[in-house]
């Protein structure tokens, strides 16, 4: 910001500014009531007048079209008088007073909410307000619903992660107007928690919104914090640590700190073999490694070549001929391309000719010279020469001796000469009519700009899938383990390639690679994008895609704009894809997330389907990227709808799976350098990253049920000083070694010294780990065990809550309220949102509600059917309408029989009672059930009882009004089946007959 001048030394200014001609002193002092105003001037010169005069100019500036300027200039309704009597145009109004103060009083009453939701997270819900969720047996959930509180401890000390999520939020939406008014809209709800380390909470903190705002408009989704705990927290056992998350509303919740990462792992031997690498390496060399590993290793390693050739490291040669390169501006000069990469300007592109080799460059469009000649006389016709492999273009003239010919013309006359056209082929720039007189003089010469060593083979690559493991036929679970999709991301080849290194090296070693590998089938594709990853490390290191070129004719077809080439091959897959209307992928050929013209249309993808498809024995997967360390999932991709629906999100049992395989395979990454993957970048890839539609995830979760997970390595690297910590990115590429060559110190600062060796380190032991999780779910012959959790057994009107826990794994919960059996058809225990708890369930109808369940784990291991009876029963107190009528509910039963069992029969037996009821209240409700502990539901006989359950329980009638001597027959029925056993003797059951009501 420029600051306005003392009185004084305005006042002693007499300036002249060339918007109003006029020579004036600004010389008054601003009232209170300025505003921020776009002001046009002419020159550079009114903006230093305007400074010197004393106006408020802000540090912002644009230059138009015209050649206006455009400044801002925080001024009051006198000054801006000022300025229009000069001739000064006054714009757009950027920040007005009331503006002004609406920001402001946003600012305080968000301060004023914050401290209150701090006093209730540090000193709880005071007496009389509202309740605590968590001093509730199953409470529903409330406005603030805690959905996670993790404690972990890495190389930089002890953290704590807590994720809530409040119902009264919603997103704030940033909305550009008139290039800088910025809008919020939409309430924020601050959230604060405080931590109890075994005695009393300590300070609150403010926990960070994160909303989605890849999508329009953007979607709150939950609250999140990261801090990292005092001594004192972090020497608590994290099973007595809580927090206590409070809304300014005096919503909160408690929840119990978990370990994040604590699972203890099976130790390697002290031998252990690992570090199979000292330097980055391109496919072709990774390809070479684990060819050498196949073969000196036979019993151990099976290369298979994939059934599509890539479209391969290979160019056609090209040139821009006729215009010059460049910007125009000192910086960035016009001058003869030669390997520049952008945009041509206008007026340079209207003279382009763009010469592209028949061959592809290393099969002899390399080399190809042109040129443009002008002639010196008048009269001349535009003439094409060739000699062997140089084209020579004699523009024509008039009758003046001016050039005339235009680009257009050239290449018009270059395609229609056989000899040339042997060569090349020629076309405008990107579309353009050509209309402008092409430079001349510069001989150039035409070149695929591929720039890798001589190891590096052009044309198509031959991607070889490596399957490793004693059992190679199909007979073990499989682990596809696959890399480097994305071009730049360096070191993720290096970790599939350490990956079968350890696993091979270390099967005579260790006992538990042996082990694994003598149980589960590994697939390792190091390089799923090869001719992308040459390109990024010879040629341009920002590379994202493969080097398929689908841009139209006319359009970027220049070498101008040969880094915009490509397919993003993790946005190629047909799994709710872009063209199924899933966001997070583009159409057009020069995005860095362009999917392709069709789904699976690159050979690389129909290589990587190839895999999942041929072997039906992959049950895992792994696709390995950078950087920013996460662990991700299904769902991957959302919908851009305005309700950010997403693919169908995983049951929680599954998603328990996910992350309870998960804490495996990140202790695994933890254990190489104390790196832990952050809860908050561990989840559904929609949910923790962005969408991204077409991913590889999600097309093997849905497409096939493989349990297909993604890696990000590069976790943010933790700096802590007494200070406090922050959190550094590493990037796609970062320093191998630290080292620069001759043994100087490189660019490399302290904190990313070995960090590009070390990323592809610790997450090959991820994928050992996820190897680990294969084995373990290969071993998995358990049924789940779940059990139930209710608010009360018995109560006298007042709805029961209940919710399921998992007592020893993962698994989906199957049940029904009515005292049917579940099946797999059944309803599903559910998630309270995306990332969240399970649902508090409801019962609150009068009667016996006998609630049961099954679980079933991922691997299909199925328990046995479990049953609670839970009974909201009436009110037994007598009470008096009108002082006059006793309250009664009377009820008298008279039994019934089912008569002689038949056995070897299939036969279905009736049996009637009758039961006469008297109510005076206002509504009664009739039930029967079976109470006994002894087979529920079944008649008995001792020892013995009936293979089907006893049906007819449950509600008989209900009434809505007051009801004398209604007698009702209560029917009911028992089947036998033709091959049930029969026991001699008397099969019985007592029977509870019950008549309740909620309103006597």
């Amino acid at each position: 910001m420029v600051g306005r001048g003392s009185l004084a030394a305005v006042a002693a200014s007499a300036l002249l500014l060339s918007g109003g001609n006029l020579a004036f002193a600004h010389d008054e002092i601003p009232s209170s009531d300025t505003a921020l105003v776009e002001v046009y001037v002419n020159s550079e010169a009114d903006v230093d007048a305007l400074v010197s005069a004393g106006f408020d100019l802000a540090e912002y500036k644009r230059v138009e079209a015209d050649g206006k300027i455009v400044v801002n200039i925080d001024a009051d309704p006198g000054e801006r008088s000022e300025l229009r009597a000069k001739g000064f145009t006054i714009g757009r109004t950027v920040e007005d007073a009331a503006h002004r103060e609406a920001v402001a009083a946003e600012r305080d009453a968000t301060r004023e909410q914050d401290q209150v939701a701090k006093d209730l997270a540090r000193n709880g819900v005071p007496a009389g307000g509202a309740k605590i969720d968590g001093r509730r047996a199953v409470p529903l959930p409330g406005e603030t619903v805690i959905q996670r509180a993790n404690r972990f401890t890495n190389y930089a000390g002890t953290f704590l992660y807590v994720e809530a999520h409040n119902k009264a939020t919603t997103a704030r939406r940033a909305v550009v107007n008139n290039r800088n008014v910025v809008v919020n809209d939409g309430p924020v709800q601050a959230l604060s928690f405080s931590t109890d380390a075994g005695a009393t909470y300590g300070d609150a903190v403010t926990m960070n919104i994160f909303n989605d705002g890849d999508v329009t408009p953007p979607v709150y989704m939950y609250h999140r914090h990261l801090i990292r705990l005092t001594a004192a927290q972090a020497a608590v056992p994290a099973g007595q640590l809580k927090v206590r998350v409070a809304s300014a509303s005096g919503a909160a919740d408690e929840f119990p700190v978990t370990e994040w990462l604590g699972e203890t792992l099976p130790p390697h031997v002290a031998n252990y073999q690992q570090g199979f690498f000292n330097r980055y390496q391109d496919p072709t060399e990774n390809r070479a490694q684990l060819d050498q590993l196949a073969a000196e290793f036979p019993e151990l390693v099976t290369p298979v070549n994939l059934p599509h050739l890539s479209v391969g490291y290979q160019r056609k040669a090209q040139t821009v001929l006729g215009a010059w390169a460049g910007a125009g501006t000192t910086q960035n000069p016009l001058v003869p391309f030669t390997n520049q990469t952008g945009n041509l300007t206008a007026a340079e592109g209207a003279r382009a000719i763009i010469l592209t080799s028949k061959d592809w460059g290393h099969q002899g469009g390399n080399g190809i010279s042109a040129r443009l000649t002008a002639p010196t006389t008048a009269d001349q016709a535009l003439r094409v020469t060739v000699a062997g492999r140089a084209i020579v273009v004699s523009l024509a003239t008039n009758a003046q001796g001016a050039v005339v010919s235009t680009a257009k013309d050239v290449v018009d006359a270059i395609n229609a000469n056989a000899a040339a056209t042997a060569l090349v082929t020629a076309s405008t720039y990107r579309g353009n009519a050509g209309a402008g007189i092409p430079r001349t003089g510069e001989t150039l010469t035409l070149r695929d700009y591929l720039n890798a060593p001589s190891h590096v083979q052009k044309g198509p690559f031959q991607q070889r899938v490596y399957r490793i493991g004693k059992h190679r036929d199909g007979s073990k679970v499989g682990v596809f383990l696959y890399c480097q999709q994305h071009a730049r991301e360096w070191t993720t080849g290096l970790t599939c390639v350490e990956t079968a290194e350890r696993l091979v090296r270390n099967y005579g070693l260790d006992a538990r690679t042996k082990e694994l590998l003598d149980n589960v089938e590994v697939f390792v594709l190091a390089n799923v994008n090869p001719d992308g990853a040459h390109y990024s490390m010879y040629d341009f290191n920002s590379q994202r895609r493969n080097m398929s070129n689908h841009c139209a004719p006319n359009t970027f077809q220049d070498p101008l704009a040969r880094n915009a080439w490509g397919v993003d091959l993790n946005r190629n897959n047909g799994e709710y894809s872009r063209l199924d209307g899933y966001a997070g992928a583009d159409s057009s050929c020069v995005s860095d997330v362009f999917s392709g013209n069709s789904e699976y249309s690159e050979p690389e993808i129909q290589n990587e389907k190839w895999v999942v498809d041929e072997f039906e024995n992959i049950k895992f997967a792994n696709n390995i990227h950078s950087y920013g360390g996460y662990f991700m999932w299904a769902p991957g991709a959302y919908k851009n709808d305005g309700n950010r629906t997403t693919a169908p999100a995983p049951n929680i049992g599954i998603e328990k799976y996910f992350f309870e395989a998960g804490e495996q395979i990140l202790a695994r990454i933890k254990e190489h350098r104390n790196t832990v993957i952050l809860p908050e970048r561990t989840g559904p890839i929609a949910d923790v990253l962005y969408s991204a539609a077409g991913n590889s995830a999600d097309d093997q979760w849905y497409r096939k049920g493989i349990i297909s997970y993604s890696f990000e390595t590069g976790a943010d690297r933790f700096l802590s000083t007494s200070e406090g910590t922050t959190q550094q990115a590493t990037g796609f590429q970062p320093c191998f070694s630290g080292l620069g060559t001759g043994g100087q110190t490189g660019t490399c600062n302290s904190n990313m010294i070995n960090e590009g060796r070390d990323q592809a380190m610790e997450f090959a032991s991820g994928n050992f780990g996820m190897v680990e999780s294969a084995y373990d779910y290969a071993k998995d012959t358990t049924a789940p065990k779940t059990s139930i959790e209710f608010s009360a057994k018995q109560t006298m009107g007042e709805p029961i809550n209940f919710r399921f826990n998992w007592d020893d794994e993962a698994a989906v919960i199957y049940y029904t309220t009515d005292g049917s059996t579940p099946t797999l058809s059944s309803r599903t225990y559910e998630a309270q949102r995306a990332r969240g708890i399970g649902e508090v369930l409801t019962i609150s109808a009068l009667g016996v509600h006998d609630v049961k369940w099954m679980a079933v784990d991922i691997k299909g291991n199925q328990s046995p059917v479990q049953s609670q009876r839970l009974l909201i029963a009436a009110d037994q107190e007598d009470g008096t309408v009108g002082g006059s009528v006793p309250a009664t509910l009377a009820l008298n039963v008279d039994g019934g029989s089912f008569g002689q069992f038949i056995p070897g029969v299939a036969q279905t037996y009736t049996a009637e009672s009758t039961a006469t009821v008297i109510s005076t209240a206002g509504n009664a409700t009739l039930t029967v059930a079976d109470q006994s502990a002894n087979k529920p539901g079944h008649l008995v006989n001792g020892a013995f009882s009936l293979a089907q359950p006893l049906q007819g329980l449950g509600v008989i009638k209900t009434w809505d009004a007051p009801v004398s001597n209604d007698r009702v027959t209560v029917t009911l029925s028992q089947a036998i089946g033709r091959d049930e056993p029969l026991r001699t003797g008397a099969y019985s059951k007592t029977l509870t007959y019950t008549l309740s009501t909620t309103q006597p």
